[in-house]
């Protein structure tokens, strides 16, 4: 199937509904729309946030406010990610965690489509649950490591493969951990609330293709938490959405004091003619050489 540039909306919900079928996603396309500014703070609590870029997101442009890159969104909804599912739980708001995801896509330079700005990204978000059990940490990593980005960490390598033995290469990666991965390591045994992000291309899906471009995890512990105070965790979050991380971003947001900078790409405002700066000086009155008498 050609890639078509057409902006109908029908074309473009019929497009976005291969990319679903695709997926195996039962899946309501839902557009996510920001609507009024959110007052949702961060998250009063430790959390994680994670990106992986793949080859082909790499290759995109990096977006910005200034400039944005146009996606359609779908909504799956509430999940649960691995494990048991956590029973008793009030999920939040549906409206509510799509209006504040929105949002936060929008500060991070990625914005609905529309009829003058076709889209190229399809975004894909859920949020939910991993029921973990809480094992010991003594036993090694626990079942969440991957959701919380512990191999970038290099912490997946120290499974023990004989119980109540740890080899010398774990016991030099324990003391040499930092704090981070000390966090991530512990966590990964404990039940989390989860939100994920996966970016795809979308007019490789139009062909039939399911090209990933890039996908954001973000995970805080249950205890002290409120499931539906997800949104939090979201704009906790934020700043890793859509931009790959080297590590997990482990912080409490809430009692972190933010700076972040983004540079635009370099834009050529004047040339300098290098004669007419040598001229400039050799105009410039001669400086003394030395006390006046």
């Amino acid at each position: 199937m050609k890639v078509s540039r057409n902006t109908d909306p029908r074309r473009l919900a019929s497009r976005t509904t291969v990319l679903v079928a695709l997926l195996g996603l039962a899946a309501m396309l839902t557009p996510l729309q920001a609507g009024k500014e959110s007052t949702v703070q961060p998250l009063d609590q430790t959390t994680v946030a994670v990106t992986d870029f793949t080859e082909a997101g790499r290759l995109q442009p990096i977006p910005s406010v200034q400039a944005p890159i146009y996606y359609v969104g779908v909504n799956a909804g509430l999940r649960n990610y691995l494990g048991a599912a956590i029973a008793g739980d009030t999920p939040p708001e549906e409206k509510v965690m799509l209006r504040v995801i929105a949002q936060v896509l929008a500060e991070q330079g990625y914005r609905p489509a529309d009829a003058k700005h076709p889209a190229t990204q399809v975004i894909v978000c859920s949020w939910g649950t991993l029921g973990v059990g809480g094992l010991g940490a003594d036993l090694g990593p626990g079942p969440a490591l991957g959701f919380l980005g512990g191999g970038k960490m290099g912490l997946g390598s120290e499974i023990q493969k004989v119980p109540g033995h740890i080899d010398f290469e774990t016991v030099l990666a324990r003391r040499f951990r930092s704090g981070q991965a000390e966090t991530v390591l512990h966590l990964s045994h404990s039940n989390l609330y989860g939100v994920l992000l996966r970016a795809y291309d979308l007019p490789a899906a139009s062909e039939g293709k399911i090209v990933q471009l890039w996908e954001t995890r973000l995970a805080c512990p249950t205890p002290r938490t409120d499931f539906a105070a997800l949104p939090q965790l979201v704009v906790s979050g934020r700043r890793a959405i859509g931009r790959e991380t080297e590590l997990p971003v482990v912080a409490n947001m809430a009692r972190t004091r933010e700076a972040w900078v983004e540079l635009p790409e370099a834009q050529v405002i004047e040339y300098l003619d290098a004669t007419e700066l040598t001229k400039a000086r050799q105009n410039l009155p001669a400086r003394a050489s030395g006390p006046k008498k």
